[in-house]
């Protein structure tokens, strides 16, 4: 007789863990005809696929052996010049920690660092998937105001400042200044550079996770937490600028830290893909990737824009939203009275669908908020898809 396993059966850590409202709204917009705001994929059209073959391919000719054998977890060239960009000048392959995928990297960190009950100080709101991590490590997520340019660096200091006085143990501070998800804001270099001395005062770490780094719509960029604290822990990924389905990403962490990073990650994957390591590397060295960037981020701004501009035009007074230069994301604040889970079972009876504002919060906030993706519906559905939006809203606000 098959014997029946529950979530009672199972450890601490799972038992504390909380569906993800993400990956169920994610499983509605697959219904045929959908329009999809819910969904943080990256447009793949302008990804040159064979050229892509052609480098798989030799890999397989001409390196067959070693890219299909077990390999380093170490970091690469490519990736260590990647992140001059941002001004990361003090990575190295010793450092550098390749992952598969930086969610991968989010739950390492998390195993390495957290001990049940300890703090982790993260933006309201925040990525939902961290969120996820952290929970179920059972650390207690505490967030901290943001505004139009992301994490507030005076509600920082007086969240640490409160809980130190209560005695609780802060491990870090989880962060996304860079075209942050759920929000899409861009903190400014002032505001990174406090945020950089409250964090050192109080000897709180800081992990910068990055993967919209590279995708300002008009080429702007930002320097990394990292490159002026070589005490700061930064997540990378390629699967916003390049393709999620290879699935790397990495971290770079103080020299000692690294180390012990290394040996948790062994102990769970052994090492990332070696060839799906080797294809990055490849196409970052030998290919015109810059050219294909340039052209994402052109159409990630014109459905942004599409996106504002069918706001602008249909939205109901009593309702807010972000304006990003960047990323994926545009994050909404309903009327007190329109709870978003609701609206977003309605709006998906109409063909359309979003991520309630709870996903990205662990303390039940986010009832009136809302995330919408612009980067996978073309503008053509952005604009069908704001429409019935605005419909369902004027009926919820009027009922």
């Amino acid at each position: 007789m098959t014997q029946e396993f529950t979530i009672d059966d199972c450890s601490a850590g799972v038992r504390n863990a909380k569906p993800s409202e993400v990956r169920k709204v994610f499983a509605m917009s697959a219904k045929p005809g959908m329009i999809s705001f819910a969904s943080g994929m990256p447009e793949l059209r302008s990804l040159p696929l064979d050229a892509l073959a052609d480098i798989a391919s030799d890999l397989m000719r001409n390196r067959g052996k070693e890219v299909m054998q077990y390999g380093a977890s170490t970091g690469t060239d490519q990736l260590i010049e990647l992140m001059k960009i941002e001004g990361i000048e003090n990575a190295t392959r010793e450092n550098t920690l390749v992952t598969t995928g930086s969610q991968n990297g989010l739950d390492t960190l998390a195993r390495v660092m957290i001990d049940p009950g300890d703090v982790i100080l993260a933006e309201a709101p925040s990525y939902s998937g961290a969120m996820a991590v952290f929970t179920g490590a059972q650390a207690e997520v505490v967030h901290v105001a943001i505004d139009h340019e992301g994490l507030i660096p005076d509600e920082l200091e007086k969240t640490i400042e409160e809980l130190e006085s209560q005695g609780r143990r802060i491990k870090f501070l989880y962060t996304i200044p860079s075209f942050q998800n759920p929000g899409g804001p861009m903190m400014p270099q002032q505001r990174r550079d406090r945020i950089r001395e409250i964090c050192a005062a109080h000897h709180v770490l800081i992990a910068q996770d990055n993967p919209y780094g590279l995708l300002g719509f008009e080429g702007q960029t930002a320097r990394a937490m990292r490159a002026d604290d070589e005490n700061a822990v930064y997540l990378g990924s390629v699967s916003k600028m390049f393709a999620p389905g290879l699935r790397v990403g990495w971290i770079v962490a103080p020299d000692s830290l690294a180390k012990i990073l290394g040996l948790q990650s062994e102990a769970a994957v052994l090492n990332p893909s070696v060839f799906a390591q080797e294809v990055v590397a490849e196409y970052l060295e030998k290919y015109d990737w810059r050219s294909v960037l340039d052209e994402y981020r052109v159409l990630y701004g014109k459905r942004a824009q599409a996106l504002m501009d069918a706001f602008d035009e249909h939205m109901p007074d009593g309702v807010t939203w972000t304006r990003p230069e960047g990323g994926f994301y545009s994050w909404i604040t309903l009327p007190q009275d329109v709870d978003s889970y609701d609206l977003c079972m309605k709006c998906i009876d109409e063909g359309v669908v979003f991520v309630p504002g709870t996903a990205f919060y662990t303390d039940g906030r986010g009832e009136h908020e809302v995330r919408m993706s612009f980067c996978h519906p073309t503008e053509d559905e952005i604009r069908k898809g704001v429409e019935i939006f605005t419909t369902t809203l004027k009926k919820a606000m009027n009922a």
